[in-house]
């Protein structure tokens, strides 16, 4: 061998080592991907349903889930024009029968279930100054005396309505036979959590003009994180419609395992526990 092709092999044995050891660091492992997963959900679940998040996606560090929180109305509108849910979560039966019942049906068969359960309260501010009316509110009933001029609801209007929250007050103050005499106080929130507001603040503004407000109805798990509120009175069990959260998981979804394995841990212990433990909320059966 002479020395031109000495060196020649050499370099080449060099080359050729080099690809081997450079091979060993090259990661053939295809891209990590991210599943999203789009939930819409009745704005009363929005700190349970953040916490819960939290622990999904430590458990599952390959999926992101989104959320979409709204008046239960609101949010069945947006779906029906095409909004990208995977899940609807809502605070009544209503509006999810109405996209189960639709032909053909928007909801997977089966998926439906329900997750939790909730009281309905009416609530008053604590922060001073206190109106006359708040200050000796004591009841339900008590929202018709004079001195009580305004009375934050739930938009209740539409087919299916609009605040679920608002629906179930205004059948606990017809079954109590004085809708008809608190009507004219009432103001309408656009959800839940509006209404909640509306009663640490006093005020609620509707259509550019402010009233004040001495009272509302919200969730008992709405009241509960506020310190500006207290409970004046809790409705009945069956002074309105059973206050149920049902589940749907949407056909239009392209990541239905990924939906059904969240579905699934909702009702699971670690999310039961969030639920119950920490919000309040009520078990799902029976």
């Amino acid at each position: 061998m002479n020395r031109r092709r000495f060196i020649t092999w050499i370099a080449t044995a060099v080359t050729s080592m080099m690809l081997v050891i450079g091979w060993q660091f090259v990661n053939f492992s295809p891209a990590s991907s991210v599943t999203t997963l789009n939930v819409y959900a009745a704005v009363s679940l929005t700190n349970a349903l953040n916490d819960i998040k939290i622990q999904y996606q430590n458990a599952n560090p390959g999926v992101t889930v989104n959320y979409t929180f709204g008046a239960s109305g609101t949010l069945l509108t947006q779906i029906q024009q095409g909004a990208p849910a995977d899940i609807f979560i809502s605070a009544a039966t209503d509006q999810i029968d109405v996209l189960q019942n639709s032909n053909p049906s928007k909801i997977v068969a089966g998926s439906r279930k329900n997750i939790v359960k909730n009281r309905l309260v009416l609530i008053k501010p604590t922060t001073p100054p206190l109106s006359a009316g708040t200050s000796g509110l004591t009841g339900i009933n008590g929202l018709t005396n004079a001195n009580v001029t305004g009375i934050a609801i739930g938009d209740y209007t539409g087919t299916p309505p609009v605040v679920p929250a608002g629906n179930y007050a205004k059948q606990v103050l017809t079954t109590r036979g004085i809708f008809n005499t608190v009507s004219p106080k009432l103001s309408l929130a656009p959800n839940v959590r509006a209404v909640l507001t509306a009663v640490e603040n006093k005020t609620i503004t509707v259509s550019g003009v402010t009233k004040a407000i001495d009272a509302g109805f919200v969730y008992k798990t709405d009241a509960a994180i506020s310190n500006k509120v207290k409970v004046v009175e809790t409705a009945g069990v069956s002074e309105s419609g059973p206050i149920v959260y049902p589940l749907g998981i949407l056909t239009r979804t392209t990541v239905l395992s990924t939906a059904q394995s969240f579905s699934t841990y909702l009702t699971g212990t670690t999310a039961q526990n969030i639920f119950k433990n920490t919000y309040g909320f009520l078990p799902p059966s029976p």
